[in-house]
């Protein structure tokens, strides 16, 4: 009887134990063991919010909603998960399902996307954040590049309901030569990895990505106001503070960048840079120092202009960011009003309220002197190196030739546009006058020493 209780007590203490590991990995819950490193994309401190909506359609009500993150990691991984979802609520008819997707990565995303998945689940959302997304694999995927890819697969119901998926935003971790994201913007996310000798960084460098300039990841200086007014935008200015020493100001990002009751593209902006003088009008009157645009800008996502190394440190500078067609766009306000040093301005009048703002620096060290509007200076002449040198004078010898002593005097200067082709001919017949009696001469002497041999040969037979 003892022995069956025993077995008994096991029994359940082995089935409590195996739905304990199962809730913790349908969760993303528990403690992790001494096997598994948990790496987040983002930075816990600053936390996370739903910002990223998935719920775009096309005219016929089919979802086009999605969004993907490239990535390369150093060694196999064991779960994914996100720490954040908001999906269509029961109540409103509008239940929400997502699919989750991880690919191999094959030279770019289009043929990437054409291949097998290594991991695919669709999940159906009941509701907000009652289930958080979180997948373990049957066996660890290996080190390598992926994209792990999220799309909402619920349309427009027959009632008109709109579903919807929303993703998590927050800073970053690590910066786009490690993580790179689709237009929608940067959803954070961990994944679960062996735990392996020798590997402290488990993302690496993408493939292709490596940069002249160390780009550090975004941060958000200028936190979205919770329940701050959303502006149309049309002629936005925005001046920089002082760039640091060692560094250019890479990208910014106005957070969550609204397009209203524009769902299907066509909200573009085009963007200029300019060195920033005091005064908004003469700035803009000066050269243009980088200048892009932005193409089909999704709802409520980033609003991400990039820079490269055009602002560089020790300036401040104007980015102006235009309304490029009719498409609706805008942004949203910032917490605390204007941020130190920063500036905003509508048609060139500042503001007093400040948007929700996000910044990537990047580390370039020495740029060297910076490139000035001044004219080049004309090249001056520099004696030719192969001239041989007068010994007794150590200058120049004189060179020996034949030609006329105002040919040297007469002739073009580098940069100096090509001479009257009637001269240039006329010089041509002179150098052939020159030559041809000497060519006469070298051919009577050939003559008379063939005579000569001839006679000699001659005198030789008798």
């Amino acid at each position: 009887m003892k022995k069956i209780v025993s077995v008994m007590l096991v029994l359940m203490l082995t089935l409590s134990l195996f739905g304990t590991f199962a809730f913790a990995a349908e969760s993303g819950e528990g403690e992790l063991d001494q096997n598994v490193v948990r790496v987040y994309t983002y930075d816990e401190n600053n936390g996370h919010s739903p910002s990223i909506w998935l719920n775009t359609f096309d005219y016929d009500g089919n979802c086009t909603g999605t969004d993907y993150a490239i990535f390369n990691v150093a060694a196999p991984m064991k779960a994914i998960g996100l720490p954040e979802l908001y999906a269509g609520k029961s109540e409103n008819h509008a239940d929400a399902t997502a699919r989750f997707e991880l690919f191999n990565w094959d030279t770019d995303t289009e043929k990437t996307f054409t291949g097998v998945p290594a991991f695919s689940e669709e999940v159906y959302f009941d509701g907000d954040s009652k289930v958080l997304p979180y997948f373990t694999f049957e066996q660890p995927l290996p080190a390598g590049q992926y994209v792990f890819r999220i799309t909402q697969l619920s349309g427009v119901d027959e009632e008109g309901n709109k579903p919807y998926t929303v993703l998590p935003m927050g800073d970053q971790k690590f910066a786009e030569t490690k993580i790179e994201f689709d237009t929608r913007g940067a959803f954070v996310f961990y994944i679960d990895f062996e735990n392996t000798d020798g590997v402290t960084d488990y993302f690496v460098n993408l493939a292709g990505k490596d940069s002249d300039v160390d780009v550090q990841p975004e941060k958000t200086v200028i936190p979205r106001k919770a329940d701050g007014a959303a502006y149309p935008l049309f002629e936005y200015g925005l001046v920089t503070p002082v760039i640091p020493d060692g560094q250019v100001l890479y990208s910014i990002s106005l957070i969550n960048a609204p397009t209203w009751v524009n769902k299907n593209g066509d909200s573009d902006v085009a963007f200029e840079v300019y060195k920033w003088t005091g005064d908004y009008e003469e700035s803009t009157a000066g050269k243009v120092l980088a200048e892009g645009e932005v193409f089909d800008h999704a709802d409520n996502s980033d609003l991400t202009l990039k820079f490269g190394t055009a602002m560089r440190y020790g300036n401040r500078y104007l980015i102006v960011i235009l309304r490029s067609n009719d498409g609706a766009i805008g942004y949203y306000e910032g917490e605390g009003g204007s941020a130190d040093e920063w500036e905003f301005y509508e048609y060139g009048n500042e503001l007093d309220y400040a948007p929700g703002l996000k910044v990537a620096y990047a580390n370039v060290g020495d740029l060297g002197p910076e490139p000035t509007d001044a004219p080049t200076a004309a090249p001056t002449e520099v004696p030719p190196t192969d001239v041989p040198v007068d010994p007794a004078t150590d200058k120049p010898a004189d060179p020996a030739t034949d030609a006329p002593a105002d040919q040297t005097t007469n002739a073009p200067a580098p940069t100096k546009a090509p001479e009257d082709p009637g001269k240039d001919n006329t010089e041509k017949k002179d150098n052939k006058s020159n030559v041809l009696p000497i060519v006469i001469i070298a051919v009577s002497a050939v003559v008379v020493i063939g005579a000569v041999i001839a006679l000699i040969a001659t005198r030789k037979k008798k």
